[in-house]
């Protein structure tokens, strides 16, 4: 066995301690705190350059409604 084998089993023996909601509820708020940074983005990052834009060509919009999606299934399932 070898120096890497010993890493990734010790590693693997770490994250197995970790119980499932837990860990469930973490990637849950990682999900949450990405809505609130794409919030935060601002418009110039996320719309087409040089003119006014309709509402559905906000990339904000639709990455919200992806992640909204997650959440819902990630939180059911």
């Amino acid at each position: 066995m070898t120096v890497l084998h010993w890493i990734g089993d010790s590693i693997r023996d770490q994250l197995l301690r970790i119980p499932l909601p837990v860990a469930r509820w973490f990637f849950i708020g990682l999900l949450l705190l990405m809505m609130g940074w794409i919030v935060q983005l601002p418009a110039s990052q996320v719309t087409p350059p040089g003119r006014r834009c309709a509402w559905y060509e906000d990339l904000r919009v639709w990455a919200w409604v992806a992640l909204v999606f997650q959440v819902i299934v990630y939180s059911i399932f």
